[in-house]
């Protein structure tokens, strides 16, 4: 299982997700502008010997967090330290768009 902490800012959320033993390399990180989704790797620590005894989780694992509102794909950040991932993203700005009204068929 993974765990996963959603934090909401004044530009944006923040995201922490607990991956103690997973590579930088067997990370898949996917943001589209209402969702993130994580997909990965976890290996088995020792290789080469026979287990005895086995509690930590392996294999492939993903993740789907639904946001609360619209990011700017396009500024999406994420740094890794001690085994937790944090993800920045920004809100995306609502878009405004004046429409001319014209008349029609009365004069």
């Amino acid at each position: 299982m993974i765990y996963c902490d959603v934090y909401g800012t004044q530009s944006g959320f923040d995201i922490y997700m607990e991956l103690p033993g997973v590579a930088i390399e067997d990370i898949d990180l996917e943001v589209t502008p209402l969702t993130v989704r994580i997909k990965g790797l976890k290996r088995r620590p020792c290789t080469g010997s026979t287990p005895l005894t086995m509690e930590i989780e392996t294999g492939r694992f993903e993740r789907e967090i639904p946001l609360p509102a619209r990011v700017d794909t396009s500024s999406v950040s994420a740094k890794m330290r001690n085994g937790v991932l944090h993800i920045t993203l920004s809100r995306k700005s609502p878009v405004v768009v004046s429409i001319p009204v014209q008349a029609e068929g009365n004069k």
